[in-house]
């Protein structure tokens, strides 16, 4: 939602925000001058033309019942999105994970390329003073699969970065999912890109009859970043016979790479360019982001929630860390943790030890016997040594666990505690 506000506002609109909650975005939009009140309230449609909410706004929200009363349009964000992207030469990134990071590769390279691209992204990034960055150029973009919002998406070069079983209430089924991933293939034009991992080639199929480009990233496809080793915190590479390093760990950054090498080729950029511009790359903030030190250990920031997104983190950070390795995981929403607790803990059980805190619920009420003693039990019986923790005592808990480094996981408000923590050396 920053991102949207901040490109509205660069677009010449008068922009005001509100949120239940302070913190750095909010201070950031503020000081960029665009208001930000706290809490919600009808007052804040005063003077508005059109009222732009997040899905995860409840419909009886005070200012979407009172635009509804007065008759001001209400977009939700994927709508405003496809607005403001109508007509672009539009890259959308999909896939159940490393979208923000492919994304904001593509759009790194492409900026040093010479291409000056807009590009929006779920997530900050620090070298951009935040997750837009304005361009005269291409769009590129992250495309959520939530709430079906890549839907409403016309992109010129489409993909996917991976495949998961996320976000079944809103689709029902994880076939239901798939088929939405294919018609989001299909919403190329005659002359667009598909962008897809070997191992998912099938899902571009109806999209290739349709005449459309197919190009396959991964082993066996079309461009592959070959690891080379780990190298300090980061990754040597070779691609399409250029050799490169990231500054960023883990094989499936590589993965990443790829596919934004695949991206911006398509859109016309040099590959040899690309490698070289993203040596330089900044990354993006909790994608294994070093926060500073807790008891002598390393303490890193990461994003992962779903079990997928936890191996391949503490994966990387096996790679690149020296001593033991702890995680601290706070499970993302009800119905992802009764649907993949089991899968959670054995992934967590990878590491010397996890701290399990509670389930952060975002936009979800509780669910009866739905706790995060289910991925403390499953971290248990997968081998793992496991600990269960409140937010509040994490301080104390930490102060008697060893590790060469920790790693703070989770979508929600984990990350505020581990700064906090780094901050203070506790």
């Amino acid at each position: 939602m920053s991102g949207l506000a901040r490109w509205y506002a660069q677009s010449g609109w008068t922009v005001t925000g509100c949120d239940l909650s302070p913190g750095p975005v909010v201070r950031m939009l503020r000081e960029e001058g665009i208001p930000v009140a706290m809490g919600h309230s009808p007052e804040h449609l005063e003077g508005v033309d059109r009222l732009v909410h997040s899905a995860a706004v409840p419909p009886d929200c005070p200012e979407l019942l009172a635009a509804s009363r007065v008759g001001i349009p209400a977009l939700r964000r994927s709508e405003a999105l496809a607005e403001l992207t109508e007509g672009a030469p539009l890259a959308a990134v999909a896939g159940a994970h490393g979208k923000t990071t492919t994304a904001s590769m593509a759009g790194w390279a492409l900026s040093a390329c010479g291409m000056d691209p807009t590009v929006l992204v779920g997530g900050q990034v620090p070298a951009w003073g935040g997750n837009y960055r304005p361009g005269s150029g291409p769009v590129v973009v992250e495309a959520d699969e939530y709430d079906r919002a890549f839907l409403r998406l016309r992109p010129t070069w489409a993909l996917v970065t991976g495949f998961a079983a996320e976000h079944l209430e809103c689709y029902g089924s994880v076939e239901r999912l798939e088929a939405a991933f294919e018609f989001f293939l299909e919403l190329t034009p005659p002359n667009g890109s598909v962008i897809v991992p070997r191992r998912l080639r099938g899902m571009a199929r109806w999209a290739e009859r349709l005449g459309r480009r197919v190009v396959t990233t991964g082993p066996e496809g079309e461009v592959f970043a070959e690891s080379l080793g780990a190298d300090g915190w980061g990754e040597r590479y070779s691609l399409s016979g250029v050799r490169g390093r990231l500054p960023q760990p883990g094989l499936h950054n590589l993965e990443n790479v790829a596919s934004a090498a695949a991206l911006c080729r398509e859109m016309g950029a040099d590959v040899a360019q690309v490698v070289r511009a993203l040596e330089d790359y900044p990354g993006v903030s909790r994608r294994l982001e070093r926060i500073g030190e807790l008891h002598g250990a390393v303490a890193v920031s990461d994003y992962a929630h779903h079990p997928d997104e936890i191996s391949a983190a503490l994966a990387a950070l096996r790679r690149v860390s020296h001593g033991g390795l702890g995680v601290v995981f706070q499970p993302h929403l009800y119905s992802r943790t009764r649907l993949l607790h089991r899968e959670m803990g054995a992934a967590l059980a990878a590491a010397d030890w996890a701290v399990v805190l509670p389930v952060y619920p975002a936009r979800e009420a509780p669910i009866a016997g739905v706790t995060s003693q289910l991925v403390h039990t499953a971290c248990v019986r997968a081998g793992g040594t496991s600990i269960r923790c409140g937010m509040s005592e994490l301080g104390d808990c930490l102060a008697g666990l060893e590790a060469g480094t920790v790693v703070f996981m989770g979508a929600g408000t984990v990350d505020r505690t581990a700064r906090r923590l780094a901050e203070e050396g506790a």
